[in-house]
């Protein structure tokens, strides 16, 4: 008994302070972690908090091993690292400082690199059940760096910024506040292929999210007196990020329609001049949004010689930031399509194709 509960009591230990700094990140991943951009090998949601669990598992069994039979001068070691592991946490998501959880990041690789280089000569078995938390530090190591990279306002971005950032926002005068925009159309009007669930969460509080954020982001700033277009095309990391969702958005859901009418003769004739047909445009257009690897946005967007193509584009993609005319766009994050459809990407896809309000597209040609 007493040699289980060496195993079970560090298992607990990990499982809880892994519970602990999971609170911590609650808010941030529903308000700030999805305005980041994010690297293209970054795994779905579901996948951190089951890597977590398992690998929690592992450290505790390791810990488990050295008390029964390895050097206890590595036990030291090992609550430093869980230390540094919890502190991640803390910086990166509560703090919202990406630059911060780097640098703690890397030094838990050391720490883990050490505990395992040390501990492998008196107990192996310890050692191997750290090698698979230390490939996932490394990886996501590669994730907090990636994200460094493409949001430099985050660099430097902390609980006391935001804070300066809100404050200021309700001195300056000329701060141009983004708003929800209406819907052309009721929530439930789009059901049962688009439900009214998936308004209330995609429209209700995605969409709001991204507004919120960016009006926390862009106080004080020059973009604060910008309207939304131009921010877009001015802007990068977060701003441009939250800037581009929120208009995204906006442009996906004045698209649809609960009342399709026939697709006008002259956008008929423009498909089929560029795309042989109306049919192969659509089917061009489908396998384009279904391929699309994670998340992010398909366009059907006009060029400065007129001519239409396809353009499919990650996260937040947007074509006014590479001067093209944007005539249609499908959402294919996965929080546009999971409620109603989970992870069927495709047969969203398919039912969105009849909620497209192809008198808008055309009057925007």
């Amino acid at each position: 008994m007493k040699k289980a509960l060496r195993h079970i009591v560090p298992v607990l230990l990990c499982l809880v302070a892994g519970a602990v700094a999971g609170s911590m990140q609650t808010e941030s991943l529903a308000e700030w972690y999805p305005s980041l951009a994010k690297s293209p090998l970054t795994p779905p949601a579901i996948a951190f908090p089951v890597a977590w669990t398992l690998l929690y598992i592992c450290m505790g069994l390791s810990l488990g091993r050295v008390l029964t039979d390895g050097d206890k001068r590595f036990v030291t070691l090992w609550f430093l690292q869980l230390a540094v592991n919890f502190l991640w946490s803390f910086f990166f998501f509560y703090l919202r400082c990406p630059l911060a959880g780097l640098a703690d990041i890397v030094v838990l690789d050391l720490l883990v690199i050490l505990y395992i280089r040390w501990v492998r000569r008196a107990t192996p078995s310890a050692a191997w059940l750290f090698v698979p938390y230390l490939v996932w530090i490394l990886f996501a190591t590669y994730l907090n760096a990636y994200i460094v990279m493409e949001n430099p306002r985050e660099k430097s971005l902390s609980a006391a910024a935001v804070t300066e950032n809100i404050l200021s926002n309700t001195k300056n005068q000329s701060i141009m506040t983004h708003t929800l925009p209406q819907l052309p159309y009721a929530m439930e009007a789009l059901s049962p292929k688009m439900s009214r669930e998936t308004l209330e969460y995609h429209y209700g509080k995605h969409l709001q999210t991204y507004i919120d954020n960016l009006n926390r982001l862009i106080a004080g700033t020059p973009y604060a007196a910008m309207p939304l277009e131009e921010i877009v095309c001015k802007a990068d990391g977060a701003i441009f990020n939250n800037a581009a969702q929120a208009w995204n958005h906006a442009f996906f859901f004045d698209t649809l329609t609960p009342a399709q009418q026939p697709m006008p003769e002259k956008l008929a004739a423009a498909l089929a001049g560029e795309f042989g047909s109306v049919e192969a445009f659509k089917e061009a257009f489908t396998k384009s949004a279904v391929g699309l690897f994670g998340s992010g946005w398909v366009w059907l967007v006009g060029g400065p010689d007129g001519r239409l193509s396809i353009l499919a584009e990650p996260n937040a993609g947007n074509p006014l930031a590479r001067g093209l005319k944007p005539l249609l766009t499908v959402d294919v994050w996965e929080h546009a399509y999971y409620i109603d459809y989970r992870n069927r990407r495709a047969d969203f896809v398919k039912n969105w194709w009849d909620l497209v309000d192809w008198q808008k597209v055309a009057g925007r040609l």
